[in-house]
């Protein structure tokens, strides 16, 4: 009756370790021994380095998560690094046709990937057969335990084969998750039938559940144990398998049981709350480092919406987005739930840029074709004439198309400098020619300003007779003899034109001339200086539309001021006002004779 109470009370201790030990520790939510790595902020050259260390050091299935969302990451660094080179490559003018990119990361990225997944296939498959292989020989042990209740041997024989099985039973691996419950539910069952059967004898029950008690104070240690490490993830990780053989431990003395437990748990409890509190605050840090994430998009996305129309301000702007890309690798994780949000927003703002940048180079193709073009045409304008000996004409029409190259803008850079150069050689020719040929005018016009020095000094030592007209004539011929002088070099040219004018002019201004006649004389003698003059047609012309100017101004003047006498009433009062009126008339009808003599002198050279 004894030995039936204590089975009984055996068997609602392993019905009480069921229901009240059969809840663990709270699952990780991280991968359990595999390092937290931000894919993102690697190059593809970095992720396949990476991939392949973590393929070496860890079991294909603990990189399930990783791999889940790693070809994805992998593409869109590869195609962010072929933008960065794209635009590396266009920022000097050339054009994307011509880009060609070279990464081999791709090529070894699929080839890991797919040894990945083979032998990922390859242990899912072992690992399926291990565990129905497991549920067969878990199953054959449940056999074996309703065959030794029927067997009629000595107790301890018996009892030893009972321990075997428990030990076989321990050792066994997993089973199909869905047969688990009821494999288990199934085992107890038989477990506890074996001990209701056999009766065991209170010397062994005793034994039995002390040496439970044994392994069970010795998981405590355990776990106590692995609260005072620093590795808070390796000791979490021990604890579920801690967990998982207090499981297949048997029952212990009933007195001991809740102690025991509750030390047990303790222990677990302080390895859960640092477990926690570990990722707690890299769960804070986690989200410190996506808010710095979403501010970088936020950066992006104002370069990104700015307008840029020159090769300048998209360098300027690609180097800005270059730096941001560079501090997205370096601001760390965060939560595993945002990874794939965030990297997807700044992975699109920056392919919107560069998307952007090559429809901005695809118009700047089309306008450096243009420039090219209109470059080349003015090679062939300037070519048709670079052998002409127009040299004034010519000189303008050069320099006018050398003007019209500055304004256009820059051709497409492989034929930048060659139409350049063709440009300038054309250039080149006709400017040669042409200082060749002044080469022998500068000789001739040195010769010429001294034979015009020499006659200011004729004209100096010139004195006037009792003759005027003789002396006229005199000065004439003075000028005349001047005019007949070639032209002199152009820096010299107003210099002595005007000392050799000053002198003419103080001669005309010792004649017993009148006033308007000297005025005249002098016109005479500034004009009749115009014949050495490169500029001559020009300057005639200038100077008679200042003449009919003039002429028209006095015209309207003298007009009004008559017109103003015919309305003022003459008396003793009006009439200062009328005198001071008729005098200004005389004196403009006098400067219009004179004007209007000077523009006869200059029609005269027409």
């Amino acid at each position: 009756m004894e030995q039936e109470n204590n089975i009984r009370d055996i068997n609602t201790a392993d019905e009480q370790l069921i229901n009240h030990e059969g809840t663990t520790a709270e699952p990780a939510k991280e991968v359990i021994g595999i390092p937290v790595i931000d894919f993102s902020t690697f190059s593809t050259e970095e992720i396949v380095k990476h991939l392949q260390k973590l393929m070496e050091q860890y079991p294909m299935n603990l990189l399930k998560d990783i791999m889940d969302t790693l070809p994805e990451v992998f593409e869109s660094k590869y195609k962010a690094e072929y933008n960065t080179a794209l635009a590396a490559f266009t920022a000097d003018g050339d054009s994307p046709d011509n880009f060609e990119y070279k990464n081999d990361s791709k090529e070894s990225f699929n080839q890991l990937y797919k040894i990945y997944r083979d032998k990922r296939s390859a242990q899912n498959r072992q690992a399926e057969a291990e565990r129905e292989e497991n549920l067969k020989t878990k199953q054959g042990i449940i056999e074996e335990l309703k065959v030794l209740i029927q067997k009629e041997e000595s107790m301890d024989k018996t009892f030893q084969e009972f321990r075997e099985l428990q030990e076989r039973w321990k050792n066994t691996g997993p089973v199909p998750q869905a047969q688990l419950n009821g494999l288990l539910e199934t085992y107890h069952h038989h477990v506890e039938n074996f001990y209701n059967y056999i009766k065991i004898n209170k010397e062994l029950r005793d034994l039995d559940l002390k040496h439970n008690l044994e392994e069970k104070t010795a998981l405590c240690e355990e776990a106590e144990k692995l609260d005072k490490g620093n590795d808070i993830t390796g000791a979490f990780k021990q604890l579920q398998l801690l967990h998982a053989r207090w499981k297949e431990i048997g029952p212990i003395p009933k007195e001991q049981k809740e102690s025991l437990w509750e030390r047990f748990k303790n222990a677990s409890t302080q390895i859960n709350d640092k477990y926690h509190k570990f990722f707690e605050t890299l769960k804070e840090e986690q989200e410190n480092n996506l808010r710095i994430k979403e501010e970088l998009c936020t950066k992006a996305e104002a370069i990104t919406s700015e307008e840029y129309k020159t090769m300048a301000q998209w360098q300027a702007a690609t180097q800005k987005i270059l730096d941001l890309q560079q501090e997205w690798k370096q601001s760390g994780n965060v939560p595993q739930k945002e990874r794939t949000r965030i990297y997807k927003k700044f992975r699109s703002i920056c392919d919107i840029f560069f998307e952007k940048k090559r429809a901005f180079h695809a118009e700047l193709d089309i306008e450096l074709e243009k420039n090219l073009q209109l470059k080349i045409a003015l090679c062939e304008k300037v070519e048709a004439i670079k052998d002409s000996t127009d040299w004034k004409t010519t000189t303008d029409k050069i320099i006018a198309c050398q003007k019209e190259w500055k304004k256009i803008g820059p051709a497409p850079r492989k034929y930048s400098n060659k139409v350049w150069a063709r440009f300038r050689a054309a250039c080149d020719v006709f400017f040669n020619n042409k200082s060749l040929h002044f080469k022998d005018k500068d000789a001739e016009q040195e010769q010429n300003l001294e034979l015009k020095k020499a006659l200011i000094e004729e004209v100096k030592l010139f004195s006037l007779s009792k003759n005027i007209e003789e002396d006229i004539e005199k000065l004439k011929d003075f000028q005349n003899r001047w005019n007949k002088i070639g032209f002199v070099p152009i820096k010299e040219k107003d210099t002595i034109q005007e000392e050799f004018r000053s002198s003419i002019n103080h001669w005309f201004d010792q004649l017993n001339l009148d006033e308007f006649d000297r005025n005249l004389e002098r016109f005479r003698a500034k004009i009749s200086s115009l014949d050495s003059d490169e500029n001559k047609e020009y300057k005639i012309i200038n100077e008679r539309e200042k003449l009919v100017t003039k002429i028209h101004q006095l015209e309207t003047d003298i007009h009004t001021w008559e017109n103003n006498i015919g309305f003022i009433a003459k008396s003793n009062k009006s009439q200062g006002l009328l005198n001071e009126l008729e005098s200004k008339i005389d004196k403009t009808r006098q400067r219009l004779n004179l004007l209007q003599e000077k523009l006869k002198a200059l029609d005269e050279m027409i």
